[in-house]
């Protein structure tokens, strides 16, 4: 008898709206359906905003026996919270887990929840080996498959370190859009206006930020540009998709696949609006020139500091110069400048603060996106503000329990500030920058809007949530 699997979306960022598509845990379930046969049951708490009380009285209605749950690290206590419930209900199931929430603090996770497995590798591959071996065996007699910890009594065991995809095209696919509440995350763009998706069409990144967690390594492997155009022609012509969302960590790593894709989506999609992630070290004139003629309106940059001592001590490896000039390149093509700065670095004083005040006066950036530097697990910060006793290593639960949107304040790093002092040097160096820029006239801002987006602007300066929430994020109002 074919296993019974529902694939839970924890919900995330409430104070904001579901906009980004469960990336990860769509593609398991397409590759599930694909490779098993089996027709998992996808619950997506985070689009439909479930009660506690919904999301109970709906897995009490199901038979299952095993649950997939992941996401980002913010979802840790939630995985907790459901893999309780989940087993009140039926304590037979066994609960895997994934994600940063998971795979950053996998023996942490374990030890204070009541999953069973944390998949530690990409779930194309791991996941699927598991629930084959589940249909005939327990989960304790299934370590020869590499790439998951699991719990035996009070001992937790590692089965060894999973080999990662080599050819994403071939073994990984496409998200199961079918078995998302795709009219929600249509409603609620993320980047775009109207009908907006976002889209990952690689992993890895070649950079080593000391802020970032990266699970699939420093190497770059990516769909190619035929995957990515059928994937985009299966959206516009299922969902009339009018912007798609690329979401990569670091989109532009391979120069020659952009210039490729920029070729075929041009080619063949070349109504098709889209934007990017962008590195400032990795842009050229004649990238962005490709990038625009084939539809690219906007590309992101975190940029995290104005101080070049501050930049080095994230090991960003960009400099104040590639980052002026990733600028002048987005405003030469009239693009969109959606960029991120941090405050909060351990070596972070009134000198850089002032720094990164003036790198914003002098490019003419409102500081909006300002995020507090905070160590997630898995990253180089993170290891040494446990090491340097930041944060004490018996009560890391209960930091990771704390964790939510980088934009509320965690953990103060510094040794300058105090916390609140750290938080009121925040709202000062918006208040300072953003009383100095010049900004557009609302009808310039509007014209340019306009020349992007063409008639999907139509309705957008009269939506004021979408107004409001695109000022907060650093958006569309930046050319």
């Amino acid at each position: 008898m074919k296993l019974k699997v529902v694939i839970i979306n924890p919900p995330i960022r409430l104070t904001d709206k579901p906009r980004h598509i469960p990336h990860g845990l769509a593609i398991l379930a397409n590759i599930i359906r694909k490779k098993l046969g089996i027709a998992p049951v996808f619950i997506d708490i985070n689009a439909h905003r479930y009660s506690d009380k919904k999301v109970q009285s709906i897995l009490e209605t199901m038979q299952f026996d095993v649950v997939l749950i992941g996401g980002l690290i913010p979802v840790y206590k939630r995985i907790i919270f459901y893999a309780d419930m989940i087993k009140r209900i039926n304590p037979k199931a066994i609960i895997i887990a994934g994600g940063s929430a998971a795979m950053s603090v996998p023996e942490l996770l374990l030890r204070n929840s009541k999953v069973d497995c944390i998949c530690a590798g990409e779930g194309e591959k791991v996941i699927i080996d598991i629930l084959n071996g589940l249909e005939n065996y327990a989960l304790k007699e299934l370590t020869h498959i590499k790439g998951f910890y699991f719990k035996i009594g009070d001992e937790i065991l590692c089965s060894g370190k999973p080999d990662l995809l080599k050819k994403l095209d071939l073994e990984s696919d496409i998200p199961a859009y079918d078995l998302l509440p795709m009219d929600i995350y249509l409603s609620n763009p993320s980047v775009g206006l109207g009908k907006d998706v976002d889209f990952i069409s690689s992993r890895g990144c070649p950079f080593s930020c000391t802020f970032c967690y990266q699970p699939w390594g420093r190497r770059f492997r990516a769909h190619s540009p035929d995957f990515i155009i059928d994937a985009l022609k299966y959206l516009k012509k299922r969902y009339r998709i009018d912007f798609l969302s690329f979401q990569d960590d670091e989109f532009l790593a391979d120069r020659k696949r952009v210039y490729e894709l920029c070729e075929k989506i041009g080619k063949h999609i070349p109504n098709l609006l889209w934007s990017c992630t962008g590195r400032a070290n990795l842009v050229t004139d004649e990238l962005v020139g490709a990038m625009k003629n084939a539809g690219c309106v906007s590309i992101s940059y975190g940029f995290e500091s104005g101080s070049q001592r501050i930049l080095d001590s994230m090991n960003k490896k960009v400099t104040i110069n590639d980052m002026q000039n990733a600028i002048m390149l987005n405003r030469k093509y009239g693009m969109m400048l959606p960029v991120s700065f941090m405050i909060g670095m351990p070596e972070e004083d009134e000198e850089s603060c002032r720094e990164t005040v003036e790198f914003c006066v002098r490019n003419n950036i409102p500081l909006r996106s300002m995020m507090f530097v905070t160590p997630y697990p898995g990253t180089q910060l993170f290891e040494d503000a446990v090491s340097g006793g930041r944060i004490e290593r018996n009560k890391i639960h209960d930091f990771v329990m704390s964790l939510e949107d980088a934009r509320d304040f965690t953990i103060n790093l510094t040794d300058v500030f105090t916390d609140e002092g750290l938080i009121l040097k925040r709202a000062e160096m918006i208040k300072n920058v953003c009383s100095r820029v010049k900004l557009e006239s609302k009808e310039h801002y509007k014209a340019k809007v306009e020349s992007l987006f063409g008639d999907l602007a139509n309705d957008y300066f009269e939506n004021e949530v979408l107004l409001k929430h695109r000022t907060e994020h650093g958006g569309m109002d930046i050319f």
